[in-house]
């Protein structure tokens, strides 16, 4: 494996980590009282998940690369 690969796998190690952090943000927003704050808050959360995901699959893309 080539040091730039081992770089992008890193990389994407991080995301999963923040990924999973904006999991935690999302269930601790359905204890917030005000719906509006909940709902605002999860879509944020909906939003993130989303970009992590097309980044994950940007670097797998990179990865695949010679």
């Amino acid at each position: 494996m080539s040091h730039e690969s081992s770089e992008i796998i890193d990389a994407q190690n991080c995301l999963t980590e923040v990924k999973y952090l904006i999991e935690v943000l999302f269930m601790a927003a359905a204890d917030i009282g005000n719906e509006r704050q909940q709902s605002a808050i999860q879509y944020v959360c909906d939003i993130a998940d989303e970009r992590i995901a097309t980044i994950n699959a940007l670097l797998a893309t990179a990865c695949k690369q010679p």
